[in-house]
């Protein structure tokens, strides 16, 4: 075990060390304020979301204190958010009914949730060709940055939580958009680093998946960077098609499917990587409990609440506090006039590990003490609180 504990941590580190970490500049307090002002006007700005989610609305808090770091906006301590809500509704509410500054102003109808209908899409679209009256927009989520960046515009739109924005086609390539109006932040093969580790920890010979039988799922879900390290490693992928509930009324079907899948794959896989998925997480207890009767480890492809309830174990790729100042640094930059199509994309997270230890203890596996030490949050129970202070 110390030697598989070893190998474990040196990979941990190594991974940590190879982060290319890119450190946002930081606004001058004695840069001319003309620098920052849009002709005497504030800055317009939008924005954009899929549907409601947790990485959209964290991503999107720390973008605004990375601007509010910057000096581009200020007391936002009151803003409604806390760990874990989906929803940016009440966010961007009180941001248009709150002064935030001279320089930036949130405007107060141009908050646009996709999964709202098909309305609501073309009303975005209707804006941005005929309106035109936003400076940028702020955009999360890769079915959201493809419906931008194919629309006939030319408003700076700024793309954040996309899967794989190249593979998307939100953008042309990794480094630079390749779109003189479109910006997408990168961080190629994170998922990868997320399966090697799990690899590394558990060597097993089939990983199960659920996944939707649709393209942005196939993205989202990242299979083309499983089945590039199940290559690599040589090890079976064992997978299983679910449908997406389209309502509430069909989350029944849903969950029922889901519930078939995972007791079929708790009995031929020996590790699980619990993809992104209309998964509540107060409903995975129940869920997981074949993996559990089955000491199979699982993985959570999103964390966060997803290991609070019950999967084994999270290396969280999104940093958001450092993303957060990544995109602020280029916001600013286009705001003041540079090409998003000349800002660099990449930024790439360190990993933010997670356990649950009761999980750990229903699977019969203990987690190496060495492990243990660079973790960043610990749930001790399943539903419990955590020791540790995640995003």
């Amino acid at each position: 075990m110390k030697g598989k504990a070893k190998s474990i941590l040196s990979l941990i580190l190594s991974i940590c060390f190879m982060m290319v970490i890119v450190t946002p500049v930081q606004s001058n307090a004695s840069e001319s304020v003309d620098n920052y002002i849009n002709n005497g006007q504030k800055w317009r700005i939008a924005y954009v979301e899929g549907e409601p989610f947790v990485n959209y609305a964290s991503t999107f808090y720390h973008l605004l204190l990375g601007l509010e770091e910057q000096g581009w906006i200020n007391g936002i301590s009151d803003i409604p958010y806390q760990k874990g809500q989906e929803d940016t509704t009440a966010m961007w509410s009180w941001l248009a009914t709150h002064d935030m500054g001279p320089y930036i102003e949130f405007v107060e109808d141009a908050h646009y949730d996709l999964s709202s209908g098909v309305k609501t899409k073309e009303q975005l679209i209707n804006r941005l060709k005929q309106k035109r009256d936003m400076d940028l927009l702020i955009i999360m989520g890769t079915y959201a940055g493809t419906v931008v960046s194919k629309a006939d515009h030319d408003v700076p739109s700024m793309v954040f939580s996309a899967s794989n924005a190249v593979d998307s086609g939100i953008v042309k390539s990794e480094q630079t958009s390749g779109i003189n109006h479109i910006w997408a932040h990168m961080d190629p093969e994170r998922f990868k680093r997320q399966i090697e580790v799990f690899y590394d920890m558990f060597k097993y010979k089939k990983l199960g998946m659920v996944y939707e039988n649709s393209p942005a799922a196939y993205s989202y879900s990242a299979v083309d960077d499983v089945k590039a390290v199940a290559l690599e490693k040589e090890f079976e992928i064992v997978s299983y098609n679910v449908k997406e509930p389209k309502n509430e009324a069909d989350k029944g079907r849903y969950y029922a499917e889901v519930a078939e899948a995972y007791q079929k794959l708790a009995e031929e896989v020996d590790a699980m990587y619990v993809t992104v998925a209309s998964l509540e997480p107060e409903r995975l207890p129940q869920l997981f409990a074949p993996f559990y009767e089955n000491n199979v480890p699982t993985l959570s492809q999103m964390g966060g609440d997803e290991v609070k309830y019950g999967a084994l174990m999270n290396t969280s790729l999104n940093d958001f506090t450092n993303i957060g100042r990544f995109g602020a640094t280029n916001m600013m930059k286009i705001l003041q006039g540079s090409s998003p199509a000349e800002l660099p994309q990449v930024f790439k997270s360190t990993p933010y590990i997670s356990f649950n230890l009761e999980t750990a203890d229903k699977i019969n596996f203990q987690i190496p003490f060495e492990v243990l030490l660079v973790a960043d949050e610990i749930f001790q129970n399943i539903a419990g609180e955590s020791i540790g202070d995640a995003q």
